[in-house]
């Protein structure tokens, strides 16, 4: 009964720490700076709990009615999360801090008064009792991740969360006491083998280098496995798991011998040894994650066994030297149950030595992560175990052979460090998780193909720019390609020209994500008077430099003014009215992207649009299915309610929406193209006229409005699209339903269509050179055959003589073929 408690109540507390993060991350914003002050709130209210209310169980007549109290009050402070969140931001900002540390505070007393509970002797019952508290702490990060936030979101989970607490202290309260579990432990004769502040102060020093290992972990894995919400449910699930394997170890009978000190010691100098050992193979994580890919198909039932998958390589990768860590709280309970004090304030004190070092690896990881990057951030960590349990050791080694055996490991630590070989970062910058495609191939000799031009970490991401040898450049994030100045360049462009010719009169205008610069430095060849810029990665500024020779170098631009922070707090402050509005984030299958989809993001950023302002959302078809399409158009809808869709080659979208019905100045938009800049821009991806442009419209009000159908919108509070975009990544489907719904095809609603405006205010049909523009502009798309077949039959019954139509069709022939 006692490890089932232990057991439930590791998931609850797991889940909370998921939940608050989540939650407070759309209160303060998406920043690694507001996310590392998240974390060490409920770390340091876990390790004041965790002392304070230890010791107050030492008091109290029976631990398990304390537990059972303690559950009760958790489950309260859960109930009141939504309510209070859920009030305007000024409120919710102090509020949901205090909250979050309110229950915190209540979580770090659980597992002392379980270890009280669960008498006997202290390293094996604190081991027994930890293992399965790390068990099901596991296992709730797991059921967060994949069940609890896709299917009830944030609002629900947190009642749901409290029902399992609230159950928890009924089950307690009902229980029966033992009495051996009432007393404190005798002082033994190993109290004065080791002092005690010595074995606290490794205890903080390990719990400080473990956070900040799991901060480069976590970077890791991402550049390995990719940046999805599963992927990082994944890692923190595997390092608790080895934390459970550990205490578990810890809990068997040890040798008599065995003095306590040098076990807590010898566990800290093998975490950082076999870390150490493991770095070679974590520089090829990636190359691992690739293989493993190329093991499953694409159903659904794939998706979750390639997940499981994914698991066990973090296992594999973590187990070594988090199982390690894992030994540590059993030993270090067992030193402060020496003494004379209570068993639930022994554990409490190691409990809070250690959380209390999480918060300051916590920071450490922050600040140090861009300095030293993840393998630099790794090597430290192992530097601090092997010194915290080299002191361990030394206090407890004979005083004459200390300094041989201190002289003898620091130099052969020192040789191990300098004999392991450096990373080759093009092995992790290359995305390969997303890469089936490399299976008959040598991917070492493939990945040794490209420069690494830049490489950055950011405290959010990792920044890298890649020059293949035709001389393309790709920006990467977490090894997904973000921008680049081959295949991407067309989208990068209309998507800064297409707002503001259909605004030509724009004077203010704001693009939300910088990529390479090339939609900024599409915008500002407009004479806009300012153009602001939101970019929560300054890496990615920095990595623009090197697509000047496309970008225009827009950050050299005077008009221009570039905001290093989230998106979603920008649009949350007042500020001036935009006649435009750009957004290019990343894909939605990446954790905390899906936000910017969401009906809270869309309303805030109406809220900054002038009344007759335009705003530009970029959206994929590919690695996306048809329900997440229509979700994303229906939000954006809700919004915007005159929405028209622009399709470009096949692959990616142009959101074009408006609180008013889009009526272009085309004589403005003419004037406007006519500049050299703007023709010159255009002629970079070979669109040639504005009937060019204006044909890659795909959908009209009406049709827009069918496509997006009724039914719920993204919302924040049910991330919904960031935990099925993943799926439809993995399953490598594509998005049909725009082309079904394509006005082109239909002449009844082409009409409708800006092209035949354009054509009709003009007076005269499409030109041969515009047909010819037009055809060049789709030969190549699949997609587009069905179209050319009637563009053709148009183009020859107005210019039957014209020679281009005769290498049109052979052209089309050809391809057809």
């Amino acid at each position: 009964m006692l490890l089932a408690l232990s057991f439930f109540s590791g998931a609850a507390g797991l889940v909370y720490e998921v939940l608050w993060a989540r939650r407070l991350a759309l209160v303060f914003g998406s920043t690694a700076l507001a996310q590392t002050l998240t974390l060490a709130a409920f770390l340091a209210g876990l390790a004041a709990g965790s002392i304070v209310l230890g010791r107050a169980c030492d008091r109290a007549a029976g631990p398990l009615r304390f537990y059972g109290a303690l559950e009760w009050a958790i489950a309260l402070a859960a109930l009141a999360a939504p309510p209070l969140l859920a009030l305007p931001l000024g409120a919710a900002r102090p509020l949901g801090p205090a909250l979050l540390l309110l229950q915190a505070f209540l979580i770090g007393g659980t597992l002392p008064a379980l270890c009280r509970a669960a008498g006997g002797e202290a390293q094996a019952s604190v081991g027994r009792v930890y293992a399965v508290n790390s068990a099901g702490a596991a296992a709730g990060c797991l059921a967060a991740g994949f069940w609890l936030l896709p299917a009830l979101g944030l609002s629900l989970s947190f009642p749901a969360a409290a029902a399992l607490n609230a159950a928890l202290g009924v089950w307690a309260r009902l229980a029966r006491e033992a009495p051996s579990t009432v007393a404190g432990e005798k002082p033994r004769a190993e109290a004065a083998q080791t002092p005690l502040g010595l074995v606290l102060g490794a205890v903080l020093l390990s719990g400080c280098a473990a956070l900040a290992c799991e901060v480069a972990w976590t970077r890791l894995l991402a550049l390995a496995l990719g940046s999805s919400a599963y992927s990082f449910c994944e890692m923190l699930a595997a390092l608790i798991a080895g934390l459970a394997v550990g205490s578990a170890a810890a809990a068997r009978p040890a040798p008599r011998r065995a003095r306590p000190a040098v076990v807590l010691g010898a566990a800290l100098v093998g975490a950082g040894l076999s870390l150490l050992l493991l770095l070679p193979a974590y520089g090829r994580l990636g190359l691992y994650a690739a293989r493993l890919r190329l093991l499953f198909g694409t159903s659904a039932a794939d998706f979750y066994a390639f997940e499981a998958a994914k698991l066990a390589l973090c296992v594999a990768a973590l187990l070594p030297p988090s199982a390690c860590l894992g030994a540590v709280l059993p030993v270090c309970a067992r030193l402060a149950s020496s003494r004379e004090r209570g068993r639930a304030a022994a554990v409490g004190a190691a409990l809070c030595a250690n959380t209390a070092g999480n918060v300051l690896g916590a920071f450490a990881g922050f600040w140090l992560l861009p300095s030293l990057g993840i393998e630099g951030l790794l090597k430290a960590g192992t530097t601090v175990f092997a010194a915290a349990g080299g002191a361990l050791l030394w206090s407890a080694a004979r005083p004459g052979s200390r300094a041989a055996w201190a002289a003898a490991a620091a130099l052969a630590w020192v040789g191990l460090r300098a004999a392991l070989p450096r990373w080759d970062m093009r092995l992790l910058c290359q995305g390969l998780y997303r890469a089936p495609w490399l299976e008959s191939r040598d991917l070492d000799a493939l990945l040794r193909r490209p420069k690494l031009l830049f490489y950055r970490e950011d405290r959010e991401a990792s920044v890298a720019v890649l020059e293949d040898p035709g001389g393309l450049r790709s920006l990467r994030v977490d090894g997904k390609t973000d921008a680049s100045s081959g295949a991407d360049m067309r989208t990068q462009i209309e998507l800064g020209e297409l707002p503001l010719l259909l605004r030509p009169r724009a004077r203010r205008a704001l693009v939300i994500g910088w990529g390479s610069g090339v939609t900024a430095g599409s915008m500002l060849r407009h004479p806009l008077e300012r153009l602001d810029a939101v970019e929560l990665l300054p890496g990615v500024a920095r990595a623009s430099a090197f697509f000047g020779a496309v970008n225009g170098e827009p950050l050299s631009d005077r008009r221009l003014a570039l905001s290093i922070e989230d998106a979603k707090t920008f649009l949350a402050r007042q500020g001036p009215a935009y006649d435009v509005i750009v957004s290019e984030p990343s894909n939605p299958w990446m954790a905390g992207v899906g936000d910017l989809f969401s009906r809270q993001f869309y309303g805030r950023a109406a809220a900054r649009l002038a009344p007759d302002g335009v705003m530009a959302q970029w959206f994929h078809v590919y690695e996306m299915n048809d329900d997440l399409l229509r979700l994303v158009v229906r939000t954006f809808r809700a919004s915007f309610p005159h929405v028209a869709i622009w399709s470009m080659r096949g692959s990616d979208l142009i959101l074009v929406g408006s609180r008013r019905p889009l009526a272009p100045d085309f004589a403005a938009l003419e004037g406007r193209w006519r500049t050299p800049g703007v023709r010159a821009d255009f002629e970079r991806v070979a669109v040639s006229f504005p009937a060019t442009l204006l044909g890659e419209q795909a959908a009209g009000e009406r049709s827009a409005a069918a496509l997006a159908g009724d039914g719920p919108l993204a919302d924040e509070l049910r991330p919904v699209l960031e935990y099925e975009a993943p799926k439809a990544f993995f399953r490598e489907t594509r998005a049909g339903a725009i082309y079904a719904l394509d006005d082109r095809g239909d002449p009844s609603r082409r009409r409708e269509l800006l092209l035949a405006r354009y054509l009709a205010w003009r007076g005269r049909p499409l030109g041969s050179l515009e047909y010819a523009d037009r055809f060049l502009d789709a030969v190549d798309v699949p997609r587009e055959r069905p179209r050319l077949v009637e563009l053709l039959a148009d183009w020859a019954r107005r210019y039957p003589r014209d020679p281009r139509l005769a290498r049109a069709r052979a052209d089309f022939g050809r391809i057809g073929r």
